[in-house]
């Protein structure tokens, strides 16, 4: 079976079901009203016949009185309904009403019901030996009849048909209200936040299944903190023995100058730079994890990025390659956290100083649109390549000494405040280069 709707499955399976129960009860109920309204005319046509008998008394010494005792008898009944006639011994009409035919009804002289072509007959022993009544009723009329009485008993349930397809649909959504509620409750939890959904006012049927999702949260809760917190540990408590390393490495080097030493010297120090490196982007990393970019301060991130490019442009590798364009001159209000918003920036300019190409600028674009642009040189990237670059310890290049978590971190920081991290290679419009996109929502 497909992954279609439960909502729907449900409508069809009830309103199917319903349908069925809905045709068989109509069926019953045709058949039954065609048995009754069969029943019901036969006796009014038994009736008729023994409110004639009377007059059959003196049908032989009195025919007149007969005739007028016979119209009085039966001056209630419809004549396009029913009509009669009285048969002599010999098969001749004795006498008739003016709706019934000048012949004889094509039936035997026998009691009883009996079916000719155009009627239905009820013949009946008169008072008087060897005399018949005969009463029939027209097979059109009987017809109408029977199809009046079903239309009017299976009529009223098809209408309500539709409507029962209606209240199924808005019983079920109304029942799937409280589904929708743990489904939104769940939707909202995320790393940075596993907080226990609260009692909703959830059925019987759905409350197992809530506990059973705060369970769940919990244990992720207490494994998500143990990580974070081994990764912060960690890199705390390595930045310390770290730096002393690094300092004691950097005056080896210095006294190993001028020696055959000097090389291998200066490339440890690389190493142990890197490994500082590593090491802070571990503690970002942990800190991005534990949801502080969900705090909500109103940020102007042309202040921030003014003095993180100043910043960048005191090194020597940087200088005036790091072009800033903004085309919102006055301010770019974001939400989150000063701090891991400057992370995120400051990651992004790292990672186009460290893998763009040397010789050629790197440009910051502030667009209307709450878009920041990082455009740089370098190789073109292959499509497949750009979203791994989004996870953690992935690098698109083995030249530069990075860590792979700049942009996890920028990715991660992004989701929280609701923006959107795109990477795009080569830079639209020119043939090579890396762009790297942030996408900002609207403040509240």
């Amino acid at each position: 079976m497909g992954r279609g709707s439960l909502v729907s499955r449900l409508i069809w399976m009830l309103a199917s079901s319903m349908a069925g129960l809905w045709l068989l009860g109509s069926v019953a109920a045709g058949t039954l009203t065609v048995f009754e309204v069969n029943e019901r005319l036969d006796d009014a046509i038994e009736e008729v016949a023994q409110r004639l008998l009377p007059a059959t008394y003196d049908s032989i010494q009195q025919p007149q009185a007969m005739q007028q005792m016979a119209k009085h008898l039966v001056a209630t009944m419809d004549p396009k309904a029913l009509a009669y006639q009285i048969i002599g011994p010999a098969g001749e009409i004795v006498m008739r009403s003016e709706n019934a035919p000048e012949s004889p009804f094509p039936v035997p002289r026998q009691a009883g019901f009996h079916d000719a072509p155009r009627y239905r007959v009820y013949s009946q022993p008169a008072a008087v030996d060897g005399y018949f009544i005969e009463v029939a009723e027209p097979a059109l009329h009987r017809s109408e009849s029977l199809r009046r009485g079903v239309a009017l008993t299976v009529g009223p349930l098809l209408l309500f048909l539709p409507l029962s397809w209606f209240l199924i649909r808005w019983a079920v959504f109304r029942s799937m209200r409280s589904l929708d509620r743990l489904r939104s409750e769940i939707g909202r939890r995320d790393g940075s936040n596993l907080s226990q959904i609260s009692d909703i006012g959830l059925p019987t049927e759905l409350a197992s299944m809530l506990a059973a999702v705060n369970r769940l949260l919990e244990r992720l809760e207490r494994a998500l903190a143990t990580e974070r917190q081994f990764a912060a540990n960690s890199a705390h408590e390595l930045r310390t023995p770290i730096a002393a390393v690094l300092a004691q490495m950097q005056l080896l080097s210095g006294q190993l100058a001028g020696t055959q030493h000097a090389e291998r010297a200066t490339r440890i120090v690389n190493q142990i730079k890197g490994l500082s490196s590593l090491a802070e982007k571990l503690l970002q990393l942990s800190r991005v994890g534990a949801g502080v970019g969900m705090l909500r301060e109103r940020i102007d991130m042309l202040t921030v990025l003014q003095v993180l490019v100043d910043e960048f442009r005191r090194r020597e590798d940087v200088g005036e390659r790091l072009v800033v364009t903004a085309e919102c001159p006055d301010e770019f209000i974001v939400q989150g956290e000063l701090d891991v918003l400057g992370i995120t920036l400051r990651n992004l300019i790292e990672n186009a100083v460290r893998y763009g190409a040397p010789d050629e600028p790197i440009e910051i674009v502030v667009e209307r649109g709450r878009q920041i642009r990082l455009l740089n040189g370098g190789t073109p990237i292959q499509a497949d390549t750009l979203e791994n670059l989004k996870k953690p310890f992935v690098r698109g290049s083995s030249v530069g000494a990075g860590g792979g978590l700049g942009l996890a971190i920028v990715d991660s920081v992004m989701k929280q405040i609701g923006g959107s991290l795109t990477l795009i290679s080569p830079v639209m419009g020119r043939g090579s280069g890396f762009e790297a996109r942030l996408v900002f929502p609207e403040p509240t």
